[in-house]
């Protein structure tokens, strides 16, 4: 078991390292070009791996805390205690699993769908939006007697985005600007989570960042993931308008 965690965290670091890079390639890229369509093919395939391997390694550990974390207990330390502190953190990084892979989901499938949404309103996709609701809450429900402040934060990133995308499948009607605009949002919200996983395991240790800044690691990216998508949208939305303008001309 402990050899299986071991290869799906060298899997999932490398794919992050790479996901890191690649994902600049369909957002700098010409909408809708060859690039941008090959490049964030590539960026899918990485984030599916990376969901696929940490939804895995979470679900390892917390079947079995003991087991695939025995070289983190300390001599002398509460083994109930440990596999308690293993379980929550365990369990935090499950949801955030879970967020991304519907993020993902959610912008790829609103793009194939278009204004219908079929594919959104396929069972397996509404399965896996309302298990992240349901975990959300669980998190919460957690979270908020231990003072675990990471899943009070996360937990509600995660109900509040997973509502939004039950009521976009669920909406009467959309517009082709709101397609683009929920494909955009969504696949900038699962980019937010590798630079999240950077700064908040990778950079704080190469950057050495003190304990008062660790919870900032944590929540920055999220923050300035979330002004990058309004600032996004509100650019993109005004540049088709200014092409129809100059089309109607």
């Amino acid at each position: 078991m402990q050899m299986l965690h071991q290869f799906l965290l060298v899997l999932h670091v490398v794919c992050g390292a790479l996901a890191l890079c690649v994902f600049w390639g369909p957002m700098l890229a010409k909408k809708g070009s060859p690039w941008h369509v090959r490049s964030g093919h590539w960026y899918s395939t990485l984030m599916y791996l990376i969901c696929g391997a940490g939804i895995l390694m979470c679900a390892l550990v917390l079947s079995a805390p003991l087991v695939v974390k025995a070289a983190d207990l300390r001599v002398g330390q509460d083994p109930q205690l440990f596999a308690e502190r293993v379980r929550l953190m365990s369990g935090f990084l499950l949801l955030l699993c879970l967020l991304a892979l519907m993020n993902l989901r959610q912008g790829l499938l609103a793009l194939q769908a278009g204004p219908q949404r079929l594919a959104l309103k396929h069972w397996s996709h509404r399965a896996l939006v309302l298990i992240t609701f349901g975990y959300a809450i669980w998190t919460l429900w957690q979270a908020v007697p231990r003072q675990f402040v990471l899943g009070q934060i996360f937990g509600a990133i995660a109900l509040f985005s997973s509502i939004g995308c039950l009521r976009y499948i669920h909406r009467a009607s959309v517009e082709k600007s709101t397609v683009l605009k929920e494909h955009i949002g969504n696949m900038l919200a699962s980019g937010i989570a590798i630079f999240t996983a950077f700064f908040a395991f990778g950079g704080r240790k190469v950057l050495d960042f003190s304990p008062e800044l660790q919870l900032v690691s944590w929540v920055l990216p999220s923050v300035l993931g979330i002004a990058a998508t309004f600032w996004y949208n509100k650019r993109y939305v005004k540049a088709r308008v200014g092409l129809k303008t100059a089309a109607a001309r």
